[in-house]
C-alpha cells in the first residue's frame, strides 16, 4: 500500500507545522511490511526533511497556485507513482482522483467567525470545506469537540472519523539546565518573574489577507493582566508577530503596557526554553481546535489558566485552571490565585507532565493508518473491480491529457 501525504500545511509557522511534522515521522517510524509513502512539497522548505527512512519517496511538486497544486498536480502525481490513497492532514483534498482520499479537520471558524477573514477566502472556504468533506472517504480530527463543531455547519454526518490526538514534540520537555536558560532570558531580554502568552493575530497560510485575526482571543490576556497586574509580582510575556500593533490598531496606549513585554516569533527549537521560564501560560482562545502550546507547555511542566470553551477541557484534563474567555475578571481571579499559590503551581505541574505523557505520536499514526485502512477498505467495498478500472482509465486520461493546459491557465488567472 503507498500512501500519499499532501505536505504543504508543513510551510506554515504555526501548530499545523508541528501536526504535520511529528505525525509523518511517526508514521515513518511504524515501518509495517508492504506500506510506504509518497510525501507531496510545495516549496523546498522542509523538502528532504525524511529522506533518511527507507519507506519513503518525497516529490517536490511546483505549481502557480495553491489551488492547482492541490486539485490538479497532487492527483496527477499520485496517480503517476501509484498511490492507493490521498491524504492531507490540513481541511482540503483534490475533488477528482483515482483513489480514495482522506482529509484533517479542524474547527470550522470561516463560518462561526467569518469577520476574521477576507471575504474571499471566507467564500472560498466554506465551498472548499463542504465539497472536500462530501468528497473524503475518512476524517481525522484532533478532538472529538472538532468532529462535532464540523456536524452543525458542515450538514454532514461525518460518520467514518477517528480522533487523533496529536503527540508531544521530541523538544517539548522541562529544561533544566540553568545556562541554557539563562541565554534564552538574555537573548530576549525575558523579566525574572513572568505570565507567559503565545498568541496569534494574524492568518497563516492565507496568502492574501491583511486582516487582523484575534481568534486567540489576546484582548482577554490583557484586559485580565492589566485588572491584576497590581495585585501580582510577575510581568506579561506575549510571543507572536505583530502583537503590540494589533493592540495599538485596537485603540490601546503605550501606558497600557506596563509591566508587558512583547517577543517576536519564537523558533520551534527554543520555545521548551520559554516554557521552562514561565511561572504559567495563559490561554484565552475562544474557539480553538487543539492548542500545540497548550500541549507544549503541559510538557514542559509549565502550569496553565485555559478557557472552557472549544477542546480545552477534553485536551486538559484536570492539569490546568479554567476560566471564561469571555470575562477577562474571571481570568484575573484565576491568574492572582495561580501567582500567589506557589503549592498549587507545583501541583498543577505534576499533573500536567502526567496529562502530557498520555499524548504520543506513536499513537496518533497507529490510530491515522487504521482510519486510512479503513478508507480505502471501504472504496474497495463500494465499487467493483470493472466499475474501479474504468473509473481509473477516464481519469488517467482526463488528468493525462489536460494537465499541461491547465498550468498553462491557471497561471495566467492566478498570477
Amino acid at each position: 500500500m503507498k500512501i500519499a501525504i499532501m505536505m504543504r500545511a508543513m510551510d506554515q509557522d504555526s501548530g499545523f507545522y508541528l501536526y504535520v511534522d511529528g505525525l509523518v515521522e511517526a508514521l515513518l517510524k511504524l515501518e509495517i511490511p508492504d506500506v510506504s509513502f509518497l510525501l507531496l512539497y510545495r516549496t523546498s522548505k522542509y523538502f528532504g526533511r525524511f529522506s533518511s527512512y527507507r519507506n519513503v519517496t518525497e516529490i517536490l511538486l511546483k505549481a502557480p497556485h495553491k489551488f492547482v497544486w492541490d486539485q490538479v498536480v497532487v492527483p496527477y502525481a499520485a496517480w503517476k507513482h501509484g498511490a492507493d490513497i490521498i491524504f492531507n492532514p490540513k481541511f482540503t483534498v483534490p475533488l477528482i482522483s483515482h483513489c480514495p482520499v482522506s482529509m484533517g479537520l479542524q474547527e470550522p471558524a470561516w463560518f462561526v467567525c467569518p469577520e476574521y477573514y477576507e471575504k474571499f477566502d471566507v467564500f472560498y472556504q466554506k465551498r472548499m470545506l463542504r465539497a472536500s468533506v462530501r468528497k473524503s472517504s475518512h476524517f481525522f480530527a484532533m478532538a472529538q469537540w472538532v468532529i462535532d463543531e464540523n456536524r452543525k455547519y458542515i450538514d454532514f454526518p461525518l460518520d467514518s472519523a477517528t480522533v487523533t490526538f496529536p503527540g508531544v514534540h521530541q523538544n517539548h520537555k522541562p529544561v533544566t539546565d540553568q545556562k541554557v536558560l539563562e541565554d534564552f532570558r538574555k537573548k530576549y531580554n525575558l523579566p525574572d518573574k513572568f505570565i507567559l502568552s503565545m498568541t496569534r493575530v494574524d492568518n497563516p497560510g492565507m496568502d492574501r489577507s491583511n486582516k487582523w485575526n484575534p481568534s486567540q482571543n489576546p484582548l482577554t490576556i490583557l484586559k485580565s493582566f492589566m485588572l491584576c497586574r497590581d495585585k501580582i509580582p510577575h510581568h506579561l510575556v506575549m510571543a507572536g508577530r505583530k502583537v503590540r500593533d494589533y493592540f495599538l490598531d485596537s485603540g490601546f496606549a503605550e501606558k497600557d503596557f506596563d509591566k508587558v513585554h512583547f517577543v517576536n516569533f519564537i523558533p520551534f527549537d527554543e520555545i521548551q526554553n520559554l516554557y521552562s521560564l514561565a511561572d504559567f501560560i495563559v490561554i484565552a482562545a475562544s474557539y480553538e481546535s487543539f492548542s500545540f502550546t497548550l500541549l507544549g507547555a503541559m510538557a514542559c511542566g509549565c502550569p496553565a489558566v485555559v478557557a472552557t470553551t472549544g477542546a480545552f477541557p477534553e485536551v486538559v484534563g484536570e492539569g490546568a485552571l479554567q476560566a471564561d474567555p469571555f470575562l477577562p475578571e474571571d481570568f484575573a481571579d484565576k491568574i492572582i490565585t495561580l501567582a500567589s499559590d506557589a503549592e498549587l503551581r507545583n501541583k498543577l505541574k505534576r499533573k500536567s507532565l502526567a496529562q502530557a505523557a498520555k499524548y504520543t505520536w506513536e499513537n496518533t499514526a497507529k490510530l491515522t493508518l487504521r482510519g486510512i485502512y479503513q478508507a480505502i477498505e471501504s472504496r474497495h467495498h463500494l465499487a467493483g473491480n470493472s466499475k474501479r478500472r474504468f473509473n481509473n482509465m477516464l481519469i488517467q486520461w482526463t488528468l493525462g491529457s489536460t494537465i499541461e493546459a491547465m498550468f498553462s491557465a491557471s497561471a495566467s488567472f492566478f498570477g
